[in-house]
Order: C-alpha cells, then structure tokens, then sequence
C-alpha cells in the first residue's frame, strides 16, 4: 500500500513539474526575444541556449541561436550546426511565426542565412549547394531580393578563382602593449606610423586608447575616453596625418553621427560633433580626412546615393566650416554597401569597402586611383588580404605598400580581434 501510495503521489507531480519546466522555457524565449530586439546578441543566444538545452531538434529555436551568432562579430561560423538543424523543416516566410514559441518550423530564409556562414567558413562548394536549394523553392520568388542572393552566388564564385591566385603578402600581429586577451580593433594610424588610437574591448565598456612609438615601441596606452568625453559609445574612424586631429564616430541605436577631438602634447579636447551638412538623420558611419585637412570622406546612408551606405565628400567653405556632401559617382558606390574610405599616396588612391563591385562575399577592400580628376575602376586587393567574410577599416599607408586592420587572430582565437600591421608586396596601385 505505501509503494502505491508513493507511485501515486509522484504521477500526481509529474503534471506539475512539466508545466513549472515549460514556463521556464517560455521564459526563456521571450527573454531571447527581448534581448535578440534590443541588438544584444550575446544575451540572447544565452537565453535561446537555455531553450535549445530542453529541445535540441527543435527547428526555430536552432534558427534563433543561429540568428544570434550570425550577429556576433567573429562568432557567424558557431551558427552552422544550429542553422544546419534549422533547415531540417522550412515554411514559407509568410507562415512563419516568428515570436510564437509553439513554432516548430524554420523561415525558408535559413537557406540563405546557412549559405551565407558556410561562405564565412570557405565552405564555397557547400555554400553554393544550399543557396541552389533556397532559389528552387517554390516560395523564393517574388518573397526575396533576388539581386542580394545573386550577388552571393557570383561571390562565392569569384572566391574560388581568386583564391587560386593569391597576392604577396605578410602580416605580423602587434605586440602585447596593444593586443591582450581582449578584443582590439578599429587602428587608426598617423602618415608616418607614429601614433595609433584604437578600441579595446572592457568588461563594461569600449575604451579608447592612445599610444606612441618611442624607440620602436609602444607607449603605455592613454584611456582617452574621460578626455574625449567617450562613455563607451564612440569609435575612432581616422586620425589626421599629423595625428592632432581625431575623427570618431557616435553609435546609437538610432543615428551614427561623426566628431572630432583635437590633440595638443598630451592633452586631448572634447569631441564635437561636425555640422549638418555632414550629419543627417542617417547614419554616418566612418570618415577619412584628406592629407591637406580640406576634404573630408565619410560614409553615409542618406537619401539620393546609390544604395545601401555610400561613400561622399565634402571640401572646407570659405568661413573654414564643411560644405555641401558631394557624391564621387558610380564608379566607387554600388546599389550595395560602400564603407571604410582610407587615402594614401599623397590623396591619389582611395582605399574602401565594399560588397558590390567583385567581393569575395561581404565587405572586401578594393583600391581606385584618381586619374586626370576621374577615379578608376576598383581592383580588388587579392586573397588572402581579403577572404569570404567581411573585411572592414583598413588604413593603407605608403600607397597602399603597407597598412594596418583589426581581425580574427587565427592563432588564437580566445582573443576575438586583435591589430594586425600588413605589408602587400603584390596587386598594387602603381607608385606614383
């Protein structure tokens, strides 16, 4: 009687307990939810792990993860296996339900995400299988852009040719006053090398830092962000060639606006922010300014460019304040993004980013020269400066012979980004 008795009891909690575990689950998913809107990504792919712990197969909660990951600079390769698991059971992208948790089907735009991080991962031949996959379903056409999905085909096409022609190169990761086992990236470097400010990835915040080279070395790095009046929420996008002026940009949720500190020995100024011809209600998301200080080049998402971010300038009016935003054309904006514009040899070759023109998949940098006052066609810097990710903020000095950018460190990759010097012996602009 008392084993029955026991028997009875547990079969009477068992109703309980399995409803206390599903309003954790659905706790959890909303807290994804919540946290995937606010664009901290690495928050929610904690709650939506905590999901996936309960129900592994499931197809949308494995898209959520991935989701998170493909979000997550330095972290879009972890979304494979979830996104893999993803595409098991796809719907129509209209009969998704994105926030309901009783979903237990994928968007058929997994396809896409999946082909895209294969791509990151130089699975090119896997990448391409999948997006194949996607473009022959039923639902693609007339529910997707198919000029994106295109540009990501042709892509991971070009990649194979490229890669099977690879230019002369090396690189050497900066010492440990610069790189530690957090995460350091956007270098921006004076015309002679002889000052860096760049971002180091906190705990609680980003900071900015200083540093010097002093007899080859350099300096202890100078936290500049109570200077500058940084609480986490600029980055630097260029430093003047004398390395006096430093250009930054605001992040936002919603606008990016740029600004500019002045340095004098080793006191720095308050940022300020650049007028509104140069900053809109888009987004400005980088700047470069010209070797004389008379034009500025900078980013935007303003109405009337050609798509996506484009690239502009604007020169330095008559009262020394920035004039009307100038778009330099067709040639070096596409219907894609454009970002990172960088000059060198003496203002004649620009350095960018873009995702149009013959990208590798992404963001890969291309050079164009100015010829009699015309830029000409982009050339693509060559593999492996570039590969199938994104390659964003290089700062090209020499005319390009030499520069620095901020990577994955494939040697350890426990240390997220760290600062990269580069020398490119090969595929270069002719040296004026």
């Amino acid at each position: 009687m008392r084993l029955l008795f026991m028997l009875l009891l547990a079969s009477l909690s068992l109703p309980f307990l399995n409803g206390q575990t599903r309003e954790e689950i659905r706790e959890f998913f909303e807290e994804g939810e919540y946290f995937f809107s606010r664009g901290d990504y690495q928050e929610a792919a904690y709650y939506f792990r905590r999901v996936i712990d309960k129900y592994p197969d499931n197809p949308n909660y494995n898209f959520k993860l991935g989701e998170c990951y493909l979000n997550i600079p330095g972290n879009e390769t972890l979304a494979i296996p979830y996104f893999e698991k993803a595409v098991r059971k796809t719907v129509a992208k209209n009969k998704y339900r994105k926030k309901d948790i009783e979903e237990t089907n994928a968007p058929l735009h997994a396809l896409f995400y999946l082909g895209n991080v294969y791509r990151m991962n130089n699975q090119l031949d896997d990448a391409l299988k999948v997006y194949g996959t996607f473009v022959n379903s039923p639902f693609y056409y007339g529910n997707y852009n198919e000029t994106i999905v295109d540009n990501e085909i042709k892509a991971c096409e070009r990649a194979k040719i490229i890669k099977d022609s690879p230019i002369d190169f090396a690189e050497q990761v900066l010492d440990t006053v610069v790189n530690t086992t957090a995460s350091e990236l956007n270098p921006v470097v004076s015309a002679d090398g002889t000052f860096m400010v760049f971002i180091r990835r906190l705990k609680f915040y980003d900071a900015i830092l200083f540093i010097m080279k002093q007899d080859q070395s350099w300096s202890t790095p100078m936290n500049l962000n109570p200077l500058i009046g940084s609480d986490g929420d600029f980055y630097p996008t260029c430093l003047s060639p004398d390395g006096t002026s430093l250009y930054l940009v605001k992040g936002s949720p919603q606008n990016d606006d740029i600004y500019v500190a002045y340095r004098t020995g080793y006191s720095w100024s308050k940022a300020e922010k650049l007028n509104k011809k140069i900053n809109t209600k888009a987004k400005e998301t980088s700047a470069w300014i010209s070797s004389d200080g008379q034009t500025l080049w900078f980013v935007s998402t303003r109405r009337g460019g050609y798509g996506g971010t484009d690239i502009y300038y604007s020169r330095l009016d008559k009262n020394k304040d920035w004039g009307k935003a100038q778009n330099p054309g067709k040639t070096i904006n596409t219907a894609l993004d454009e970002e990172s514009p960088c000059l060198t040899g003496n203002d004649s070759i620009l350095f960018f980013s873009s995702k149009g023109h013959d990208s590798m998949g992404g963001f890969d940098i291309f050079y164009s020269e100015n010829a009699a006052g015309h830029w000409t066609k982009p050339v693509n810097v060559g593999f492996p400066v570039n590969n199938t990710s994104d390659n964003l903020g290089f700062i090209a000095l020499d005319g390009g012979r030499t520069g620095y950018l901020s990577k994955i460190n494939p040697a350890d990759r426990s240390t997220a980004e760290d600062i990269f010097r580069i020398a490119i012996r090969s595929n270069l602009p002719p040296q004026k």
